[in-house]
């Protein structure tokens, strides 16, 4: 129900990726659940760091070492905020629902995400502190690259139907993950949504590039300087920060502006979903939550 329309991009660096990876994966494929998440830092390490670092093996070692923590942290911490926040979600989604309710499903949600940012501090700065030269290139070749798959990815170059196109076909894909196929009706009404959402392609890019931007100009001032460890994790803490809680006044309101409308958005939508659809969204909910309540449980070996 929240998922149907993309709500927020925004360009963490380890913190975000790992959220999915580590917090979110739990609302996958149900075969991949346990698997995936109690490898994601090995998933992590391979999917995104190496290769945006080209960690060496004793990096890859320390890192896969502090992830674990991490992760047993959010098992103990998080998992059972998760697990009550689908059981709400469940409860709801067998019912009218107002834009109201969604966000404020939305905003239980994101509230997760910052003491999961607090987490990551010690581990991104110990692992910035031993960064070369060379990785940092690395880096920067490697965000060249997202920005270009970004691009491609949202269609930014091409024309607005084809950007829409791109919207509505991601709004569908995350519709039809709880609701099972659509009627003609919903996808209409969906496209409309999309068309309507706000989001502001080449202002989203340009906010994300500077991002990432500011995050190269950080490991670089680290490289130079070798800080204490205390003084490299308040460099990352203030960098964290500035994602998290846009600083540009203007850009965080059209954040603000973009997640009501899709509140509205999701309740519209959810609202003419079938009896059959929405016992559907229930059960795709309830296996979730049985999901993360099995990995609650799960001990390490």
């Amino acid at each position: 129900m929240t998922a149907i329309i993309n709500q927020r991009t925004s360009s963490l660096w380890l913190a975000l990726k790992l959220a999915v990876l580590a917090g979110l994966l739990c609302l996958t494929a149900c075969s991949l659940v346990v698997s995936g998440y109690n490898n994601a830092p090995n998933l992590f390490v391979f999917l995104w760091l190496n290769p945006h670092l080209d960690l060496n093996a004793k990096q890859e070692k320390q890192v896969l070492a502090d992830l674990q923590q991490v992760l047993e942290w959010h098992r103990q911490n998080q998992l059972p905020l998760y697990a009550a926040w689908l059981a709400d979600a469940r409860q709801l989604a067998s019912h009218d629902v107002t834009a109201e309710q969604v966000c404020a499903l939305i905003d239980e949600a994101t509230e997760s995400i910052e003491p999961l940012l607090l987490q990551l501090e010690a581990p991104i700065a110990r692992l910035a502190l031993g960064l070369t030269a060379s990785q940092i290139q690395t880096l920067k070749k490697q965000y060249a690259q997202d920005w270009k798959d970004y691009r491609k990815e949202w269609k930014l170059d091409a024309s607005a139907p084809a950007q829409l196109e791109v919207h509505t076909d991601k709004g569908q894909s995350n519709a039809e993950r709880f609701y099972g196929r659509l009627s003609p009706e919903q996808k209409k009404l969906l496209r409309q949504l999309a068309q309507n959402a706000g989001y502001e392609g080449e202002r989203t890019y340009a906010h994300r590039m500077r991002l990432q931007q500011d995050n190269l100009a950080m490991h670089e001032r680290i490289l130079q300087n070798r800080p204490a460890p205390a003084e490299a994790r308040a460099m990352v803490h203030d960098w964290m920060q500035s994602v998290w809680h846009p600083q540009d006044e203007n850009y965080a309101a059209y954040l603000n502006k973009r997640k009501l409308t899709n509140c509205e958005a999701a309740a519209r939508l959810h609202n003419i979903t079938t009896p059959e659809q929405r016992a559907r969204a229930v059960k795709v909910l309830k296996d979730y939550e049985e999901d993360v309540r099995s990995l609650m449980g799960y001990k390490p070996s």
